[in-house]
């Protein structure tokens, strides 16, 4: 155990949310949901229970947790006394507030990583959500570029520019157990949707928002018994509840999926691609040029 794995599980532990606790700690889901794994299996131990609620502290968990905090406050207050020490001659970073969503972050992880350390001088302060509200934080000037899917929601203050590159967007797809009639299907419509129970993203998602409109376009309410911006929580809601599910495909790559077949969604919004978003009156730093060409080499 370090202690980098340490402050995944106190920040699991706070926030009782992997999405959420991702956001905070800057990492992609899979990213802390493999740590927490690694953790469990290196202590030997279960750390979370999700019988009644999402990551609830066994025993083990809570231990670690009374014991893991002081020592993590501890660790950070001997970084900060010695980075003020060498810091003090140092000229500030010039930070970059980027916006992406859970998957973009890990297929662009290479490209991120690349600029981080071709550009020591530049803080990037990642915000790890939904496109939409992505797209309205840049529209209130509380990001300064986003990596984030059509469509440009904010057309009078927002640029898009498409990516041409092999990751280009992703495709829509609907998750359903293996045990339920849809999964014998080689494709689905929203109309063959209709009666069906939903565990869904929030509207802070584009996803989340073409579940309820697409579904009024065929004049139903699709009845939704779970809301997540979780993409794992999402995924192991569907055999518990009963439930289906509308994610890209991309993510199956690096998510959980067992006992559940991923069906082709056959819609005109079937598939969504993926542009870099500025706002029109912002001035373009060299150092943001920088990331937008490293992010058009993927």
């Amino acid at each position: 155990m370090n202690i980098q794995q340490l402050k995944y599980f106190i920040e699991v532990t706070n926030t009782h949310n992997l999405s959420a606790a991702a956001r905070n700690l800057f990492v992609t889901q899979p990213t802390l949901s493999l740590a927490i794994k690694k953790l469990e299996g290196e202590l030997r131990t279960t750390l979370f229970t999700h019988v009644k609620t999402p990551y609830q502290l066994t025993d083990s968990g809570l231990l670690l947790y009374e014991k893991g905090v002081p020592l993590v406050q501890q660790f950070d207050q001997l970084i900060d006394d010695i980075q003020q020490m060498s810091d003090q001659a140092k000229p500030p970073k010039i930070k970059i507030r980027l916006g992406i969503t859970t998957l973009f972050a890990v297929q662009f992880m290479k490209e991120i990583s690349d600029y981080l350390s071709t550009h020591p001088h530049v803080d990037l302060i990642i915000k790890q959500d939904g496109s939409p509200y992505l797209q309205k934080m840049l529209d209130q000037k509380e990001l300064d570029i986003g990596l984030v899917s059509y469509p440009n929601l904010y057309p009078e203050s927002l640029s898009f520019d498409a990516l041409e590159t092999t990751t280009r967007g992703y495709h829509v797809y609907v998750v359903v157990p293996e045990t339920s009639p849809l999964a014998k299907r080689n494709q689905l419509t929203f109309r063959e949707l209709k009666g069906q129970r939903f565990s869904s993203l929030t509207k802070n998602f584009m996803l989340g928002r073409l579940l309820i409109d697409r579904a009024n376009d065929h004049g139903y309410e699709p009845n939704v018994v779970l809301y997540n911006d979780d993409l794992q929580v999402l995924l192991h809601s569907l055999n518990r509840n009963d439930s289906i599910c509308i994610l890209p495909i991309e993510y199956r790559a690096v998510g959980k999926s067992d006992h559940l077949k991923w069906i082709p969604l056959k819609d005109k919004y079937d598939y969504f691609p993926i542009g870099i978003a500025l706002r029109d009156d912002y001035h373009v730093a060299e150092e943001i040029k920088d990331f937008i060409d490293i992010i058009k080499n993927n």
